[in-house]
């Protein structure tokens, strides 16, 4: 047959060359075409190769094609995975390992005492025949049995003794901190994709265990928190509590590792069997209502019931104040102070027993009756018969408003009047701005003057007043600004 050689290439030779030192063999003389038909179609006797194959690895070879053998019901017990060749199990310890977990008609139970003296046994081994004791004992199911009839003290003796062992490796937490003891973060074992399955499962309840105890921890910190800021004697003390310590919890502490293909899986179980933390949000409504309270104001959100009684005699008026609000705060006052008519307006100006003076403008119109006092209240009466009547009030510098029923008796000079109503407490306008205002400086916020060693004679009146709000005085700010 003809060859088509590409263009501009050499031919190649169709047989090697062969070497002049090495004979070439005789070729046997040709045969015609139809004898060497017959002969290929001849049926011939089978011939040994002369050439023998390679004979099969020795037991100790250390070929790459070697290597230990698993069963299918091994490899399902180990999860799809193929470890490497362990230690051997030792043969003394295993048998008595074995019937102590296993189960049958003349003992039926695995006692608290099989799982002791299995803890027991598994504590003499070295670490390499530990780890290979309990591969054997997982691919044999034993150790799911072992780990199931476990009390919580003896799984976490177990927990420690596999970490003792190298078998487990600790994720380290931090110690509780600060005066209130605000929680560290917990510690967790690695839940390694190299464990067997029974043994990630006991790491994964230990997980669950440790962060809820975390959860719980941290809300009996936040309540001892509360307590410290309802018992806070002013505001300095209040400010160096310091803000409230959100929980540090993620699935991020596990140790899970990016090649686990369980992982996304595991976080999502621990997560859902965890929970949320508590949220400090009603932590800052003590805070803020603590504040309120030593500045002698009352906190935004609260509802309060009052009544106050009053007896006017000609000129002369004593009366009587209570309150209280949805906090369980009781507040009692009592007032003096002189009451002048001129037709329908009156003038009364009094003095309570916390030093505070108020005056008051009335108007009455017969059925209606309209007043304004020096603390911003504007009040609408509206009588009902002759001795008793409803009224509402607003005081729109306080953000208060409520109302109310009355009762009153008039008689030559003299006047008696009760009242029994209730307020709520809103927003002030203040208050909102400052809420949305990034450049308000907070109770626990280090004052930005204060940095740049800005001395408290030299803050204008209105910083001074704020951050004597917040709790500062002259000392701490020249103290602070010394350090």
């Amino acid at each position: 047959m003809s060859r088509i050689d590409a263009a501009g290439s050499n031919a190649l030779a169709l047989d090697p060359a062969v070497p002049d030192e090495v004979p070439s063999p005789a070729r046997p003389p040709a045969a015609t075409p139809g004898a060497a038909s017959r002969e290929r179609n001849a049926v011939q006797t089978f011939k040994e190769p002369t050439s023998k194959s390679a004979p099969p690895p020795n037991p100790g070879s250390t070929s790459r094609d070697t290597g230990p053998t698993v069963s299918a019901g091994e490899l399902t017990a180990l999860g799809g995975r193929l470890r490497a060749r362990s230690a051997e199990v030792p043969g003394d310890v295993y048998p008595d390992l074995q019937s102590r977990l296993t189960r049958s008609l003349g003992d039926w139970t695995v006692s608290d005492a099989d799982v002791r003296t299995v803890h027991t046994l598994l504590g003499q081994l070295p670490p390499d025949g530990y780890r290979a004791t309990l591969e054997r004992m997982e691919r044999d199911g034993l150790l799911k049995t072992f780990l199931a009839e476990q009390s919580p003290e003896a799984r976490a003796s177990f927990m420690e003794q596999a970490h003792a062992k190298g078998m487990l490796q600790r994720l380290e937490g931090e110690p509780a901190s600060g005066p209130l003891g605000s929680p560290g973060r917990p510690a967790f074992f690695r839940n390694d994709v190299a464990l067997p399955d029974s043994l990630r499962q006991a790491v994964s309840e230990h997980a669950v265990t440790a962060g809820r105890t975390y959860l719980a921890d941290h809300a009996a910190y936040l309540g001892r928190y509360v307590q410290a800021v309802e018992q806070a004697p002013g505001l300095p003390e209040l400010r160096k509590l310091g803000p409230p310590r959100d929980a540090r919890l993620s699935d991020s502490m596990l140790g899970l590792s990016r090649e686990d293909p369980r992982r996304e899986a595991l976080a999502k179980q621990w997560r859902m069997a965890v929970g949320t933390a508590g949220s400090t949000g009603w932590v800052y409504q003590a805070i803020n209502a603590r504040q309120r309270e030593l500045l002698g104001e009352r906190p935004g959100g609260t509802f309060s019931l009052n009544g106050k009684a009053e007896l006017q005699h000609d000129h002369l008026q004593l009366g009587g104040e209570a309150r209280l609000d949805s906090r369980g705060r009781v507040d009692l006052k009592s007032s003096g102070g002189v009451a002048l008519k001129g037709g329908p307006v009156g003038l009364e100006v009094t003095r309570d027993s916390k030093g505070q003076l108020q005056s008051e403008v009335k108007v009455d119109l017969g059925l209606f009756s309209v007043s304004h006092s020096s603390d911003g209240d504007l009040k609408l009466s509206v009588g009902v018969g002759k001795h008793a009547g409803s009224y509402s009030k607003l005081n729109l510098k306080e953000a208060e408003f409520g109302g109310g029923v009355f009762v009153d008796v008039k008689g030559e000079g003299n006047k008696a009047e009760l009242r029994l109503g209730y307020e709520m407490k809103g927003l002030t306008a203040k208050r909102a701005s400052e809420a949305v205002d990034r450049q308000h400086v907070g109770l626990f916020d280090a004052p930005p003057e204060l940095g740049r060693g800005v001395s408290w004679e030299a803050l204008p009146e209105s910083k001074r007043e704020r951050y004597l709000r917040n709790g500062w005085t002259r000392e701490e700010w020249t103290g602070a600004r010394g350090t």
